[in-house]
């Protein structure tokens, strides 16, 4: 098995139960604000086009929920690995893109609505069927995109 990537912004001494200092409060800049900001606004309408394009009746199972998260964790699986272990440190690629886009792309909210409208109108089986395919195919395609992060990685 792989070992998880380390979050490059985060120093031993920063997590707690390392250090006998207490641990420090982050720091907001303006320009990291921007770029989640900016990557969170794209993110969203990039959504919304999508369920807009691919729009499923509210009864019926949320096969346009299930997708975009599903991609948004493969993608943020593979983010991860890219910004750690294979592209140049870049201050606003992981805030930008990983916060930011893949932030409002993937929204549990959604999801989470998508269940109690599907428990709301009698489709308990449905809904139980949602749940259990958002979980196990998320956390699948989080495998594969740190997977295919590796194998980007091993090559370069």
């Amino acid at each position: 098995m792989f070992p998880l990537p380390i979050d490059p912004d985060v120093q031993a001494d920063d997590v707690i139960g390392t250090s006998p200092r207490r641990p420090r409060l982050p720091t907001f800049s303006l320009d990291v604000v921007i770029a989640v900001f900016v990557g969170g606004v794209l993110g969203g309408l990039a959504r919304y086009a999508i369920e807009e394009a691919a729009a499923t009746p509210k009864n019926d199972f949320p096969w346009d929920v299930l997708v975009i998260n599903a991609a948004g964790a493969f993608v943020l699986a593979l983010l991860v690995v890219l910004v750690v272990e294979v592209l140049p440190p870049n201050r606003y690629l992981r805030p930008g893109l990983g916060t930011g886009f893949l932030g409002a792309f993937t929204t549990f909210s959604s999801f989470a609505v998508g269940a109690d409208q599907l428990v709301s109108h009698d489709r308990g089986g449905v809904a139980a069927a949602y749940l259990l395919a958002s979980l196990f195919g998320g956390l699948a395609a989080a495998a594969a995109g740190m997977l295919a992060g590796r194998r980007i990685a091993t090559r370069g």
